[in-house]
């Protein structure tokens, strides 16, 4: 079954980018151009990801991810999209609960890579046993 990944993003030309290259990966994908209209999607729906960009015309993206994590409005992964890519902007948006971050402009195997990240992260790989003593002496 293909993730499900909602694009809220009110430029025309980026969402319907993004919506296509996620579309022709194999995902189910749906885009809304307003923080409201993202509201209701995932009100409606249940979602793998949410590409969220960060400047919206009714809010910021950043104050809709409070929301959202503030009344558990989704479980899904949130990774913003900006063409603003400074260190502010950055830790706000991860401060806010963003699980990744990806700056304007992208092409699209950034795009696939990025996103498949998001969907399927690797396990953390843990060490077992003692770590191995050196061969040599320090004495």
């Amino acid at each position: 079954m293909a993730h499900a990944v909602l694009i809220i993003e009110d430029d025309p030309l980026v969402r319907q980018f993004v919506e296509l290259v996620l579309s022709q990966a194999g995902y189910n994908v749906s885009s809304v151009a307003t923080g409201e209209l993202g509201l209701k999607a995932l009100r409606q729906s249940k979602w793998d990801l949410v590409l969220l960009d960060i400047q919206l015309p009714d809010m910021t993206g950043v104050d809709l991810l409070r929301l959202l994590r503030r009344y558990k409005r989704t479980t899904a992964r949130v990774m913003m999209m900006t063409a603003r890519g400074d260190l502010a902007t950055v830790r706000e948006a991860m401060e806010a609960g963003a699980d990744g971050y990806l700056v304007k402009p992208f092409g699209p195997d950034v795009l696939t890579k990025r996103v498949e990240a998001m969907l399927n992260p690797k396990p953390k790989v843990e060490a077992v046993g003692e770590p191995a003593k050196p061969s040599f002496d320090l004495d």
